[in-house]
């Protein structure tokens, strides 16, 4: 049976994911807005090297958040 959740079942379920990747992370959604605390999970598994990927489709980030998703390639 199906399991519909809402924004905060979301939220801790896509943080416990992000934190429980060791190797790579491959995130795919239709839509992309990161609040900080995605933002900080993130760039702890950039400075672990981990394999990151975000494929999303709509995206309602700042240009100074757009920046900073490219500079955790670096």
């Amino acid at each position: 049976m199906a399991k519909f959740l809402n924004t905060s079942a979301t939220n801790y379920f896509l943080e416990e994911l992000i934190k429980g990747a060791s190797d790579r992370l491959i995130l795919i959604s239709p839509f992309l807005k990161l609040n900080d605390r995605m933002k900080e999970l993130l760039a702890d598994k950039n400075r672990l090297k981990i394999d990151v990927r975000i494929v999303y489709g709509k995206s309602e980030l700042q240009p100074q958040e757009i920046e900073w998703l490219r500079g955790l390639t670096s």
